[in-house]
C-alpha cells in the first residue's frame, strides 16, 4: 500500500469530530494558548495580534460570511469593482466591500497635518483623551513619538497599550481608548499629500492619502493609497489661509462637509460665541482645550471651568464629528460606510461624464468648417487644371526634342542601348515633375487642415512608393541632382498601415487600382512595367533585323555559287530583299512601340491625375467629420452606468 493511502487509512471512519489538517490544528494551538500580556507599554515590541496575517499552504479560503441584509449591495459592488475599474479608486471600493462584511464595520478617520506632526497628535490626544481618568501611559507615548519618522501613524483600540513598528509604512499603536472601542474606530495620522488646487484630485486627496515607500532599485519614492471613511485636516501656518478660500470649485457632493472637516488652530477665545463659521471650515482652540483637560484633572471642583473652557475652544463640534455615523443599529448600514458608498456613486458618475464631455469636445473640434473645405476645393482645382496642362506641354516638347529623336529607327543600330536612359529620364524630369511636387504641398496643407484621420476607419489613404524603392541618399554621386520627393515626406507612413506593406512594381499593371494612388507611385509603376519591355523589345528587333539580312546575304551568295547560270544581279537581289524586308519589319515594329509608349505615357498621366484629383476630392469632402467614438469605451461606460445604478437600487431598498 502506497505510504499516502496508509496514513489516510489510519483515521477514523466512524468519528464524530471533524477532520483537521495538522497544520491547521497545529496554529489552532497555539493561538488558543496565547495569552495577552500586561508588562506595561513595550516599546520596540510588537503588538497582539488576533490572527495571522499569513495563510498557511493548506488553508482554504472559505466564504466570507457576508450579513443577510448588506449581501444586495455588497454584490451590487463587487460588480462595480469589476466593470467601473477605470473611473473609481479601487481601494476605497475594498474599504466599503469591508465595512459590509460585519454590522459593526471599522471606521477609518484620517488626521492630516503639516510638517508638525507634534501638533497634530495633540490634536488626534486632546479628541481621545478621557478627562475623568488621569493621563494615561499612552498619551505620553503618543507626544513622545520621534517625529523624524517619516511613517504613519495607525492609533486602534486594544485593551493593553502596546506599539507595532515591524510594518515598513506604519506604525500600529494600541490605545486603550472607550471613543475607539464603543465606536469602532482606528485614527491615521498622516502628513497632508496637499491641496486640492494643486492635483486637480479635488477632496479625493484627503479621503485616500498616500504612504511613500522607499524605492531601492531606483531611489525614488512609489504611493501606496490608503483610503478612510473621513477625513480632519489640520492647516498651519500659511495653509489656514488657503482654506478659508473659497471651497465650491473643490465640491461635488454636498456629503463632503461631513466627510472632510477642516481646522485651523487659532488663539482666539470664545469662539463658541461666534457665528458659524462656512462649513466645512472650522477654528480651533488647541491651547484652551488642552488646559481644560487638565484643569479638570486637577480637581472635580474644576468642572464649571473644564465646560466653559472645553466648549470654548471649538473641539467639541470636532469631537461630535468624529464619532458621528458610527452608531450601531441592528440590520441598518452605519452612515459613514453609507456615504463612502454614496460618494464611490458619486465619483464614479462624474468620472463617465467628464469622459463623455472630453470625447463630444474632441469630436466637435476636430470637426473641418465649411469655409476650409471651399478653400481646398479651389486649390485643388488649380492643381488639377495646372497639372494637365503640364502634361499636355511638358510631354509634346519632350516628344519633339533631339533626346527622343536619338530613338528613331534607322539610329538603333548605335543607339540601342541607350533606350532604357532616355525613356527613363523623360519619366523623371518630362512626366509631371511640377504636377507632383504640387500634390505634395496641397496634401501637406489638406493634413493641416486636419481632414486626414490619425487613424485609417476609411481607405482615404495615400499610396506611395515604400522605404525600400527609394534609393539609398549615401551612394548618390556628389554633385547629382536632389532625389525624388515622396508622400510620405509630408505625411507619415505610421497613419497607414497599409504604406508600410512592399509593394512588388512587377506586379502592378497598368490598370492598377489604389485609392489615391499618388503621381510618383505610377511614376515609378511606369518606370518597372515599360521601360524594360521596350529595351527588350529594341533588342529583340534589333537582332532579327541583322539575322534576317545575315540570311538572305547567305542564301545569295550560296546561290551565286552553286548555280553557274545565277548572275551577281540576281543572287544580289535575294540579298536586297532580305535586307529591304528586315529593315521595313524593324521601321515598322519599332515606329508603332513608340508611338504606343507615347500614348501609353500621355494616357496613364491622364488617370493618374483623375485619380488623384477625386480620391483628394473625396478626402476633403468627407474628412474632418470628426472622430468616431470607440464603441469599447462606449460600452465601458454603459457597463459601469449600470452598475452605478445597481449600487444606487440597493442603497434605496435598504432604506425602506
Amino acid at each position: 500500500m502506497p505510504l499516502r493511502l496508509a496514513r489516510l487509512s489510519l483515521l477514523p471512519t466512524n468519528s464524530t469530530f471533524p477532520y483537521i489538517c495538522p497544520v491547521c490544528s497545529f496554529s489552532k494551538a497555539v493561538h488558543s494558548t496565547r495569552k495577552p500580556q500586561s508588562h506595561g507599554f513595550r516599546l520596540g515590541g510588537s503588538a497582539h495580534r488576533k490572527a495571522s496575517t499569513v495563510a498557511s499552504v493548506t488553508a482554504v479560503n472559505p466564504k466570507k460570511d457576508i450579513p443577510h441584509t448588506f449581501q444586495g449591495l455588497y454584490e451590487a459592488l463587487c460588480i462595480l469593482q469589476r466593470e467601473a475599474a477605470l473611473y473609481t479608486n479601487l481601494s476605497q471600493i475594498k474599504l466599503a466591500l469591508r465595512g459590509l462584511e460585519s454590522e459593526n464595520g471599522i471606521t477609518r478617520v484620517a488626521a492630516l497635518g503639516g510638517p508638525d506632526r507634534h501638533k497634530t497628535r495633540r490634536l488626534v490626544k486632546a479628541l481621545l483623551a478621557d478627562p475623568l481618568l488621569p493621563e494615561q501611559d499612552w498619551e505620553k507615548h503618543l507626544l513622545g513619538l520621534d517625529d523624524n519618522d517619516g511613517r504613519a501613524l495607525l492609533l486602534r483600540y486594544g485593551e493593553q497599550p502596546a506599539i507595532d513598528q515591524s510594518h515598513p509604512l506604519i506604525r500600529t499603536l494600541f490605545l486603550p481608548s472607550i471613543t475607539l472601542q464603543s465606536h469602532n474606530i482606528e485614527i491615521l495620522v498622516q502628513v497632508a499629500g496637499g491641496q486640492p488646487e494643486e492635483n486637480n484630485l479635488g477632496s479625493q486627496v484627503y479621503l485616500v492619502p498616500g504612504l511613500e515607500t522607499p524605492n531601492s532599485a531606483s531611489g525614488s519614492f512609489s504611493t501606496v493609497t490608503y483610503p478612510v471613511h473621513k477625513a480632519l485636516i489640520l492647516a498651519q501656518g500659511s495653509d489656514a489661509l488657503r482654506l478659508l478660500a473659497p471651497l465650491e470649485r473643490q465640491k461635488r457632493s454636498s456629503d463632503d462637509g461631513n466627510m472632510i472637516v477642516r481646522v485651523f488652530d487659532t488663539p482666539w477665545n470664545k469662539l463658541s460665541s461666534l457665528e458659524q463659521p462656512l462649513y466645512p471650515v472650522q477654528p480651533i482652540n488647541l491651547n484652551l482645550a488642552e488646559e481644560a483637560i487638565a484643569t479638570f484633572r486637577d480637581s472635580l471642583d474644576n468642572s464649571f471651568n473644564y465646560e466653559h473652557a472645553w466648549f470654548e475652544s471649538g473641539l467639541p463640534r470636532i469631537s461630535s464629528w468624529l464619532t458621528e455615523g458610527t452608531e450601531v443599529l441592528p440590520a441598518i448600514l452605519k452612515t459613514s460606510i453609507k456615504r463612502l458608498v454614496q460618494r464611490l456613486a458619486d465619483d464614479v458618475e462624474h468620472a463617465i461624464d467628464q469622459e463623455e464631455s472630453e470625447e463630444l469636445q474632441k469630436q466637435a473640434t476636430s470637426i473641418v468648417p465649411t469655409m476650409t473645405r471651399d478653400a481646398l476645393n479651389k486649390y485643388l482645382a488649380t492643381w488639377a487644371e495646372d497639372a494637365h496642362t503640364e502634361l499636355r506641354d511638358v510631354l509634346d516638347h519632350a516628344f519633339n526634342s533631339k533626346r527622343w529623336g536619338k530613338l528613331v529607327w534607322w539610329k538603333l543600330f548605335w543607339r540601342v542601348d541607350d533606350v532604357s536612359y532616355i525613356l527613363s529620364n523623360i519619366l523623371q524630369y518630362s512626366w509631371l515633375p511640377d504636377a507632383d511636387r504640387g500634390i505634395l504641398y496641397l496634401a501637406g496643407r489638406i493634413e493641416q487642415a486636419g481632414l486626414l484621420p490619425s487613424r485609417p476607419t476609411n481607405p482615404y489613404h495615400a499610396a506611395s512608393s515604400t522605404a525600400d524603392s527609394r534609393p539609398d541618399p549615401r551612394t548618390r554621386a556628389l554633385g547629382s541632382s536632389p532625389p525624388d520627393s515622396y508622400l510620405e515626406d509630408v505625411i507619415p507612413s505610421a497613419a497607414f498601415p497599409s504604406l508600410s506593406a512592399p509593394i512588388d512594381p512587377l506586379s502592378l499593371s497598368s490598370t492598377h487600382s489604389h485609392p489615391i494612388p499618388s503621381i510618383s507611385h505610377t511614376r515609378q509603376h511606369l518606370l518597372a512595367t515599360t521601360v524594360l519591355p521596350m529595351q527588350s523589345l529594341s533588342h529583340r528587333l534589333l537582332l532579327h533585323c541583322l539575322s534576317t539580312t545575315f540570311l538572305s546575304s547567305s542564301l545569295s551568295a550560296l546561290t551565286y555559287v552553286s548555280i553557274s547560270t545565277t548572275s551577281i544581279y540576281e543572287a544580289g537581289a535575294i540579298a536586297a530583299v532580305g535586307l529591304v524586308f528586315s529593315l521595313r519589319r524593324l521601321q515598322k515594329r519599332w515606329e508603332e512601340a513608340r508611338e504606343r509608349w507615347m500614348g501609353l505615357v500621355k494616357e496613364d498621366g491622364r488617370r493618374a491625375l483623375r485619380r488623384v484629383e477625386d480620391g483628394w476630392r473625396d478626402v476633403v469632402r468627407n474628412g474632418g467629420m470628426g472622430e468616431e467614438e470607440d464603441s469599447i469605451a462606449r460600452e465601458e461606460r454603459e457597463k459601469a452606468r449600470e452598475a452605478v445604478k445597481a449600487v444606487r437600487d440597493r442603497l434605496v431598498e435598504m432604506e425602506r
